[in-house]
């Protein structure tokens, strides 16, 4: 499993219903293992959501935040959101459409991504101009091998 720590996500907004002006996310990695890391994350912002999208190396596999069976086989990818007054999230983390198969070695359904996968998070922003975000990303991939 590898753990990604998001910092210093800071936003600035015009007033409540315009654009938020910058949004600065720096991605410090914890690798467990010693291993290199074949997910990369790019997170932006659009409108009222926190778009993530992570680059998979290839022959890798990441697994989906909903799993078809969440208590057996691989640990899902998971978001993690300090708790702020200065915003609020809206729903839980949405996913693009992942592939989903039967893996002989986990004996159970499983959904990942290949090259590429997408995750977006809405919030709610307060009264503040300018906050943090701050939360973590844990997540599981593997290879073949």
């Amino acid at each position: 499993m590898i753990l990604y720590k998001l910092n210093c996500c800071q936003m600035q907004q015009k007033n409540r219903y315009k654009t938020l002006l910058a949004l600065f996310i720096n991605l410090f990695c914890f690798s467990f293992f010693s291993q290199n890391n074949p997910v990369n994350w790019n997170i932006n912002l659009s409108d009222s959501s926190i778009l993530f999208e992570a680059k998979i190396e290839k022959e890798w596999h990441l697994y989906a935040v909903y799993l078809p069976s969440p208590n057996d086989g691989p640990l899902p990818t998971k978001f993690e959101f300090n708790t702020s007054n200065n915003y609020s999230l809206k729903d839980s983390v949405t996913q693009a459409p992942p592939i989903t198969h039967f893996d002989k070695d986990f004996g159970v359904e499983v959904s990942y991504y290949e090259n590429e996968a997408f995750f977006k998070q809405k919030i709610k922003i307060g009264n503040n101009s300018t906050f943090k975000i701050e939360g973590n990303i844990s997540y599981m991939c593997c290879n073949e091998q």
